[in-house]
């Protein structure tokens, strides 16, 4: 699994306390988050990683391909909430299947890339305003193990959750849209950054 080096980590942080002296209303979105990772990628010249960024939104497509020596490495970057030992995820919009569970199931079950996601939290208190993000890491294949006959109902939202203990939840009325509940003891986590 891929995940980026102490140096990374650390410019990262500076780009995120640069931003934050520019923005100081809310967190930092997830195109501007593709492109702080891709800068910080590229700032550790000995790791001789080489990432190429592909602006790929929702898509299940990496964001940012990197080559380390032989192995190419299908990265998606988001954004996300930590809350109550979960890692909360939107991704991709899946109305193209018209609700036809069998091919959104194949679909969701055939995903590859590895995931850096950086979940945020503001913080108002007597000290002023922080903002509080944790870099974690995981592969897709946590994502998957999913069965077709498994969904079920609940309000609006057919939910499932897989043998990983993973959540997910399909929002029709958001054009399908999947959203994920990952228990954090799933999660590889690295950097935790406060700025303000």
């Amino acid at each position: 699994m891929y995940q980026l080096t102490a140096r990374m980590e650390q410019s990262f942080e500076q780009y995120l306390t640069k931003y934050h002296e520019l923005f100081s209303g809310g967190r930092c979105s997830g195109w501007e988050l593709e492109e702080l990772i891709l800068k910080a990628i590229q700032s550790d010249n000995n790791a001789q990683h080489h990432p190429v960024w592909r602006e790929a939104g929702h898509d299940d497509k990496a964001d940012i391909t990197v080559q380390v020596n032989t192995q190419k490495h299908a990265l998606q970057i988001k954004s996300g909430k930590l809350q109550k030992g979960h890692l909360i995820l939107s991704g991709h919009r899946l109305g193209r299947f018209n609700g036809d569970l069998l091919l959104i199931t194949t679909y969701l079950n055939n995903i590859n890339v590895e995931i850096i996601s950086v979940p945020y939290q503001k913080v108002d208190d007597t000290d002023g305003r922080h903002h509080s993000y944790q870099i974690v890491y995981f592969s897709a294949e946590i994502l998957k193990d999913l069965a077709e006959n498994t969904w079920y109902e609940h309000g609006k939202v057919l939910k499932q959750i897989n043998r990983h203990g993973v959540e997910l939840s399909l929002r029709p009325s958001m054009s399908w849209q999947v959203w994920w509940k990952i228990p954090e003891e799933l999660l590889v986590k690295g950097k935790s950054i406060t700025v303000g």
